[in-house]
């Protein structure tokens, strides 16, 4: 582990600031028929959003009064850990074409760490994400495919995971209202019926789907009893790195892929994103603009497990992070956590029980080069890569008809890095696509692909004030550095004929530093600022993201925003630019479904991958020749590999 990735820092002793003006996430009725700016922020006096903190994503609903639910108004969170308040809520019984979601924060009575922030359903995850550091917060997300979740009586569970600390001036309180949106008009066709959440209870008796996982307790199993009727069923899972793994593409390991099993086949793999929170490497960088994925998560990544129902009405879903143990190999400390929140959406029909199934292609390799450490004349040079590649395809006969269910997942990733004791550059990106087609009994298309790449380059310097043996004490701390973050991800899904069309592609690139004196408050280096001495940063962000769907309007989204820190004195920062810009698209047809899809994916040679190599060393050791070659090694040669749980 590298210094400063231990800190994580929260001002102490903020200068509030009136917000004026309004940052819309709706639309007037004039305004819904051409491309049109919604707000233009070219100057320091220019027009403010009434939010200090938004994420750059939003959504246009349909031209059609909602209904509004007030689901918490200024729900008071105070110490509360991960205890949720348990919020009933009756939804009006009527048919909704699109359900929108807003929550958002005020964080009040002193200062406080940005901390986790859920939204769960009847158990289910809806919202993962978390909360600006200072003043107010906001965030939507669509919950359309939610819909026949959101039916009679349902019960909402926000949880903010906040802790209060007077003794080191942690005194913050954070206000949470949710609202809900429900616009009338028809239910999108083919919408889940079922939802079953997982891991629930898995790490605290609150009956929510969440668990923690670290190189102690590195997997989790739930046993779950599918309907007779069940004819497809997709999983999507939420994460965060958490403690030492918070920046974990800066770790070595670098990499990490969550590994889910299903009665023991690997199933899926899901790269999770990169979320820098407000407080996280430099603090600064954040005020007043969050990173990508910060307030809510918007790429959760949904696996196709349908081809596993031909393994019967019983399923074990375990999950596991990789590269877990080898985290505590190194750097001899098992505070690598990781949060993990996912459910099942089924999709059942009752009266068309299934008779029988056949597994006809069940196929998966799952490589990592293990880390590649190299001493070099300014520091030491690492590097990882690896790739994996599942097929499964199975028959599945209903008392009605054949369903037959073809799932190719794969993807690569690939981690570099050079540091020393005052510098790191460290690179990462993942590259992942799954393609699932069923057809039979009914007809549906999924190919979701995406990049998460990162960059980031650090230097630091920390001189201690007080003695390091004992908690808290003091340090003089400088860093400078900057960050570059992006998300390339698209999602096609039909589903007899009925298809959503979803396109994101967001960057952001910030650069600047501070220096102060800091109080380490605890083990594995969380902090907080108590004097500033200097401070500078600006961070810009972009956004393309484009939302179709079949019988009504979409529309595409073009975001621009730039903010900047010059003060010591003054901390909240300001903005620079905003621009955001929608242009109305038609509704989608039949005629751009995505018609017949021949599953294509690399035929390479199988040979037995040397068992050893997959075992990292216990220190970092001068690589033998091969190693400039290994990357290309892995990702051309498709190995078998045998997975005992």
């Amino acid at each position: 582990m590298k210094s400063w990735l231990l800190i994580v820092i929260l001002i102490l002793g903020l200068f509030p600031m009136m917000w004026s003006g309004l940052l819309s996430n709706g639309l007037t009725q004039a305004n819904r028929d051409t491309t049109f700016t919604l707000f233009n922020v070219t100057a320091m006096n220019g027009l403010d959003p009434k939010y200090y903190s938004f994420e750059a994503l939003s959504y246009i609903p349909p031209n059609v009064t909602p209904i509004t639910i007030i689901v918490a108004k200024n729900l008071e969170f105070n110490n509360t850990a991960w205890k949720p308040y348990y919020l009933k809520v009756k939804i009006p019984d009527q048919s909704y074409s699109f359900i929108l979601m807003n929550v958002s924060v005020k964080e009040e009575n002193g200062t406080q760490y940005d901390r986790p922030l859920y939204v769960f359903v009847n158990g289910i995850p809806v919202f993962w994400g978390s909360t600006q550091e200072i003043l107010n917060s906001s965030a939507s997300v669509d919950l359309t495919e939610f819909e026949n979740l959101l039916k009679g009586n349902v019960t909402f569970e926000p949880v903010l995971v906040n802790f209060y600390d007077a003794k080191v001036n942690i005194t913050g309180v954070y206000l949470v209202n949710i609202t809900l949106s429900l616009y009338p008009g028809n239910e999108p066709s083919g919408l889940p019926n079922v939802f079953i959440p997982l891991f629930v209870n898995g790490s605290f008796d609150y009956n929510y789907s969440y668990v923690i996982l670290n190189p102690q307790v590195d997997s989790f199993t739930s046993h779950v009893n599918l309907p007779n009727g069940t004819y497809r069923v997709l999983a999507q899972i939420f994460e965060e790195g958490g403690g030492l793994d918070e920046f974990w593409y800066a770790n070595e390991p670098a990499t990490r892929d969550i590994l889910l099993y299903y009665n023991g086949l690997l199933a899926s793999v899901i790269p999770p994103y990169e979320t820098v929170y407000t407080g996280g490497i430099d603090l600064f960088w954040w005020k007043p603009m969050p990173s990508i994925n910060t307030l809510v998560f918007h790429t959760p990544y949904q696996a196709d497990l349908t081809p596993f129902l031909a393994l019967g009405d019983r399923a074990n879903l375990t999950v596991s992070v990789s590269n877990l143990n080898t985290a505590l190999q190194i750097n001899h400390s098992p505070s690598f956590d990781w949060d993990l929140s996912g459910f099942l959406m089924l999709w059942v029909n009752k009266s068309d029980p299934l008779l029988s199934g056949n597994l006809t292609m069940a196929y998966s390799r799952f490589l990592d080069s293990s880390p590649i450490f190299e001493a070099g004349f300014s520091g030491v040079h690492y590097q990882e890569g690896g790739s994996y590649l599942l097929k499964y395809s199975s028959t599945l006969q209903y008392q009605n008809g054949e369903v037959t269910s073809t799932v190719v997942q794969e993807g690569n990733f690939y981690s570099s890095q050079s540091f020393n004791n005052i510098y790191e550059f460290a690179y990462l990106d993942e590259k992942f696509n799954e393609l699932a087609i069923e057809s039979g009994l009914y007809s549906s298309y999924l190919d979701l692909s995406g990049n998460f790449p990162v960059t980031l380059q650090i230097s630091s310097f920390s001189s201690p004030i007080t003695p390091t043996d004992v908690i808290p004490y003091n340090l003089s701390y400088s860093q400078n550095g900057s960050i570059n973050l992006g998300v390339r991800y698209t999602y096609v899904s039909s589903f007899n004929g009925h298809i959503l069309n979803q396109s994101l592609n967001e960057t952001l690139t910030s650069v600047g530093g501070f220096s102060g004196i800091i109080e380490v408050i605890n083990s594995y280096g969380g902090a907080v600022l108590v004097k500033l001495t200097s401070n500078n940063a600006l961070t810009q962000k972009q956004l393309n993201f484009s939302y179709q769907t079949s019988g009504q309007q979409g529309f595409e989204e073009r975001f621009l925003a730039t903010s900047g820190q010059n003060s010591s004195v003054n901390l909240t920062g300001y903005y620079l630019k905003i621009e955001r810009i929608f242009t109305v698209l038609p509704p989608l047809t039949s005629s751009a479904s995505t018609g017949t899809h021949q599953l294509v994916y690399r035929q390479g040679t199988q040979v037995e991958f040397p068992h050893h190599l997959r075992y990292l060393p216990q220190r970092p050791h001068s690589s033998p020749s091969w190693i400039d070659n290994s990357f290309y090694f892995f990702l051309q040669f498709e190995c078998t590999l045998s997975l005992t749980r």
